[in-house]
């Protein structure tokens, strides 16, 4: 369940946009639009993400151990794919937080980067920020999918080594 990171991080709120979404990959999305919002708001200052600040730990809704673990995999997931593949950094891990994230310049290009045929559109991550104060994941999601997409006709693949 997701956290409130519309406005600001100050607010421990459940994110309206908190039913766990149907699949891996919705959730990779919302993950991926959440960190990407808040890494480029934050620009070029560094924060700390830790998993408590996207799941929600304090939920009165009945959730099994089974499910919690499944998000917390997926959120660990989604911000190593992240690093991996060069759109954002992270000086180091402890458990389910990460420290001294930021944006690549890769990660930062491509949130700077316009919709496809839309040049005079607001930029995808100011897109992902809107996305964010409006509480809708669907555009949520398509903004990622835009991203990604630039993303993978911009860089080269990167090789996970070691695995």
């Amino acid at each position: 369940m997701f956290k409130a990171l519309a406005g600001h991080m100050k607010d421990r709120d459940v994110h309206t946009i908190n039913a766990l979404p149907s699949n891996n990959i919705e959730l990779f999305d919302c993950y991926t639009g959440l960190v990407m919002g808040l890494l480029y708001r934050n620009f070029p200052l560094p924060v700390k993400i830790d998993s408590s600040d996207f799941i929600d730990y304090k939920s009165p809704h009945d959730i099994n151990q089974e499910t919690r673990e499944k998000e917390e995999r997926l959120f660990l997931a989604t911000i190593k794919w992240l690093a991996d593949v060069g759109y954002i950094h992270f000086d180091g891990m402890s458990d389910l937080s990460f420290f001294e994230v930021i944006l690549t310049n890769n990660g930062l290009n491509i949130l700077r980067a316009k919709p496809e045929g839309a040049q005079t559109s607001p930029s995808i991550g100011e897109n992902l920020s809107l996305c964010l104060k409006n509480d809708d994941s669907a555009d949520l999601r398509q903004m990622v999918g835009e991203a990604l997409s630039l993303g993978s006709r911009l860089l080269s693949p990167m090789i996970r080594s070691g695995i």
